[in-house]
């Protein structure tokens, strides 16, 4: 059935829309008979002080700031996949007992209560059947729960129809990097970090499938700060001058013990970085020996630059766009 799904989605157009607090970034992505297609993408301004911790602060500024970035990009389409982030939004794999799959999202909406650092009813839920699996002799279900705030979901719904612009979906940010990456997380398990202007990202995939979201209140800001400051000698590491860049540092590190203690000390087998900071000049060196983990830089995997775009243009900013297409994937990959 798999085969005959791709052929009837040949030609299928779907636009990704990834906001952040000093950038939008779009990207209009085709799937054809040679695989999926990059059209056309484009990165511009978010007005100042529209967003601030994932929340929208200016809806009025933000929805005058949209069009012009699609314009921009040449994307004629007004139905988009957006993305949230933010402290209270996250994703989990739970594990539940074998039930049958309509009564599942009622099963979950108790098991999340244990994981929200919010009360349910505020929430947004949706839920993914990932696998079966055996443990000790007994079957369970496991089950991908992703999770936000509604009054966030309804802000950003509401901002893009004062932009005239129709959300077919919505999704965790953390979910649609991993989803642009899983060509280079397939096997092992991996972090994921999508370095942004103020906030990172972090997802950890094992065997391909994302286990948990978090965000941390500290990015790009820390670290451009870091690169910033003159070096004593030349020969130092400026990074390590920058108390923000530092307690971003721990904040992984505790996310890593995290996870480890939660799956009976997995071995974590590297980390990719995406988004504006990881075009910082050695801020993969810097992180692989800070985390004592193989660090790479990650770029969209499985699409194709459009023939009439500029290869040279699109490696300068991809992995900046890796959001926007993993958003854009949902709907056609």
């Amino acid at each position: 059935m798999a085969a005959w799904r791709d052929v009837f989605q040949i030609g299928a157009v779907a636009v990704g829309l990834d906001i952040g607090k000093e950038t939008i970034k779009a990207a209009e992505i085709r799937r054809s008979v040679r695989g999926i297609e990059l059209r056309h993408f484009a990165i511009g301004p978010t007005p100042p002080g529209a967003i601030e911790g994932g929340l929208i602060l200016d809806r009025e500024a933000l929805a005058a700031a949209l069009p012009a970035v699609l314009r921009e990009a040449k994307i004629r389409s007004r139905r988009v996949i957006i993305s949230v982030t933010g402290q209270n939004v996250l994703a989990r794999v739970l594990r539940l007992p074998p039930i049958p799959e309509e009564e599942i999202k009622q099963a979950i909406r108790w098991e999340a209560e244990r994981h929200l650092p919010i009360p349910v009813d505020d929430a947004v839920l949706d839920v993914q059947l990932v696998r079966e699996v055996v443990e000790n002799g007994e079957r369970q279900l496991e089950v991908l729960l992703a999770a936000a705030p509604e009054g966030v979901v309804l802000s950003y719904i509401e901002a893009l129809d004062a932009a005239r612009l129709t959300v077919d979906a919505v999704e965790v940010g953390g979910l649609a990097m991993a989803r642009a990456l899983s060509q280079m997380v397939e096997t092992g398990t991996r972090v994921l970090v999508n370095l942004g202007a103020s906030m990172t990202e972090l997802a950890i995939v094992r065997g391909g499938v994302p286990q948990f979201t978090r965000t941390i209140l500290s990015g790009q800001e820390a670290v451009s700060r870091a690169v910033a400051i003159p070096a004593p000698r030349q020969d130092a590491d400026a990074f390590a001058l920058a108390p923000g860049l530092d307690e971003l540092l721990t904040q992984l590190r505790r996310s890593l013990d995290f996870f480890r203690a939660q799956f009976g000390g997995t071995t974590i087998d590297g980390m990719l970085l995406c988004g504006g900071g990881a075009r910082i000049p050695r801020i993969d060196r810097h992180f692989a020996l800070e985390l004592d983990l193989p660090v790479s830089i990650g770029t969209p995997a499985g699409v194709e630059p459009h023939a009439g775009l500029d290869p040279a243009s699109f490696n300068a900013v991809a992995p900046q766009l890796v959001v926007a297409i993993g958003l854009a994937m949902r709907a056609v990959a």
